[in-house]
């Protein structure tokens, strides 16, 4: 698989040194297959000269280098330009993520793991000192876990089960008769569930790139000022799912109109009535803890 990058590009790069390191890693791929260790190797040969001594250790983390290893040096890197603020380092870190998307066609994406937009969500919170750690634990201490959700699709998942109320297949909603309309859903949802995933790996990807890229400047959390234009730029199905709601919404009710839309409790069993109420009111005060379920539920719009 050779590097899929023309002269075009390397001709664009600001630093001269790191397009010639493109250049000799381009030609080097072009006579084997680029595995992950290959790739590792070329950067380490090519890259590493580029990199300030100090950040240099971060090309050494991996002991069985993977792709999504190579992603992850990536983002170690845009870290490490945020810390430096070194416009060369800033290139190298494109250049890392160019080998790992580059050596295939199309584009090889990053795989996150099962519901890692939550991991993701607490690590920018992280960088941006956003205590979201302090706002999971529900005030009345009970023991709810929000970022619990069902694995086709964005709703909380019933009680001791991976599945929500709307896809368990034999659990009908409180004004259907018999489990076929349940089991119908079950099916569908198993039926889209690769294509559900990818979708909400790409947001996510997508995302977590410009907010390094970006040097964590991006606005990619869910906002408190301008909700419309970031539901409308960011999440634009929901944004179309609100239909005519779309007038009444503001900053205030925000989190409620989405909350009617996605996960209201109305016509569930009686126990998962109770905990969708907690969540939801839980999110009301914390809006910022949306943002998972956003994505999820976008993702699942896609499709």
């Amino acid at each position: 698989m050779p590097l899929y990058i023309d002269d075009v590009f390397l001709d664009s790069l600001a630093y001269e040194e790191v397009a010639v390191a493109l250049w000799a890693i381009r030609l080097h791929a072009s006579d084997e297959a680029v595995t992950p260790t290959i790739a590792l190797r070329l950067i380490r040969q090519y890259l590493q000269p580029l990199i300030p001594p100090e950040h240099c250790h971060l090309l050494y983390k991996q002991r069985v280098p993977t792709w999504n290893g190579i992603w992850g040096i990536y983002a170690s890197l845009g870290f490490a330009v945020c810390q430096s603020n070194d416009p060369r380092l800033l290139e190298v870190m494109k250049a890392v993520q160019l080998i790992h998307a580059n050596t295939t066609w199309p584009p090889r994406e990053y795989t996150f793991p099962t519901v890692v937009e939550v991991t993701n969500f607490l690590s920018i919170c992280n960088h941006l000192q956003i205590p979201a750690q302090g706002m999971i634990r529900a005030e009345d201490g009970s023991q709810i876990d929000l970022f619990s959700f069902c694995t086709l699709c964005w709703r909380q998942p019933l009680t001791g089960r991976k599945l929500c109320a709307h896809h368990a297949p034999n659990a009908p909603l409180q004004d259907e008769v018999g489990t076929q309309a349940a089991a119908a859903r079950y099916k569908s949802g198993v039926r889209q569930r690769e294509r559900f995933d990818k979708e909400v790996n790409r947001i996510l990807t997508k995302e977590v790139t410009e907010f390094h890229e970006g040097l964590f400047t991006p606005v990619v959390l869910f906002p408190e000022q301008d909700i419309a234009i970031w539901l409308t730029e960011r999440r634009p199905l929901l944004w179309r799912l609100l239909s005519e709601r779309q007038q009444e919404l503001n900053d205030g009710n925000a989190v409620s109109l989405l909350l009617d839309l996605l996960h209201s409790p109305d016509g569930l069993p009686p126990k998962a009535y109770q905990i969708y109420r907690q969540i939801n009111r839980h999110l009301q005060g914390h809006p910022l803890l949306i943002w998972p379920m956003l994505m999820r539920a976008e993702g699942w719009y896609r499709c």
